[in-house]
């Protein structure tokens, strides 16, 4: 039986971190955005990306009741949801929306996703998306699901074309542009699979990791969407977003 994604990820971050990144990849995600105003981060893990947000005020949200606890002992307003099911905040409450690593969790199930990002988002706002880059074969054959040398922690998550992405996108009326960037980060906790297989595993993936370095690893879509009322928002809808 498959444990759910939300145990998963509680017992992955038991510890005080679940991923870690390099300052100079957290420098990158930060300047996708250079305005940001209020920030949402969908699926904030341990709050380690949000934290690095320069935004006068950044929330969070998590399927991890662990990663939420954590992401609040960052100093990131952090509360427990699930992507595909909803957004618990108000009509226009956001300046910028980033989504980082989230959507290949969620098998395909983007549309909902674009449509409360496009409700939360005030007009002329931005989101921002970061998926692992199927068009990198390394990327592609460490998250397939039947692949030997898989390394994803869940095995329904294939990393994702963003060709796939761009039309949904574009349906819900968002001008979108897409990029190609390099993003280290590393799961703390290295016990989903068994030790002989991480051993078995590892001189492949060493090896190419290593011929694989200098290409970009994920995909970084920016997406505005429609009308520029930045400032304008009032009062009330302010207040009201968690």
């Amino acid at each position: 039986m498959k444990r759910p994604q939300s145990a998963l990820f509680d017992r992955l971050a038991a510890g005080s971190q679940l991923y870690a990144y390099p300052p100079e990849s957290l420098r990158k995600l930060n300047e996708l955005v250079k305005n940001k105003g209020r920030t949402l981060d969908v699926g904030c893990g341990d709050g380690t990306i949000p934290q690095a947000f320069d935004a006068p005020w950044v929330t969070g949200f998590d399927v991890s009741f662990r990663c939420a606890a954590l992401a609040r002992g960052r100093g990131v307003v952090s509360v427990v949801a699930d992507a595909a099911g909803g957004f618990p905040y108000a009509t226009d409450s956001f300046d910028t929306v980033y989504c980082v690593d989230v959507l290949h969790h969620l098998e395909r199930r983007w549309r909902p996703v674009f449509d409360e990002v496009n409700r939360v988002l005030r007009p002329g706002g931005t989101l921002v998306i970061v998926e692992p880059d199927a068009r990198n074969a390394f990327v592609r054959w460490t998250q397939a699901p039947d692949s030997p040398i898989r390394v994803a922690p869940c095995d329904n998550e294939p990393a994702i074309d963003p060709s796939d992405l761009l039309p949904l996108l574009q349906a819900c009326g968002f001008e979108a542009s897409c990029h190609s960037i390099h993003i280290e980060g590393e799961q703390v906790e290295r016990s989903v699979f068994p030790l002989w297989q991480r051993l078995a595993k590892a001189p492949f993936t060493l090896l190419l990791s290593f011929l694989y370095r200098n290409v970009p690893n994920k995909f970084a879509i920016i997406v505005t969407k429609a009308g520029d009322t930045r400032g304008e928002v009032p009062a009330a809808s302010r207040e009201s977003a968690v």
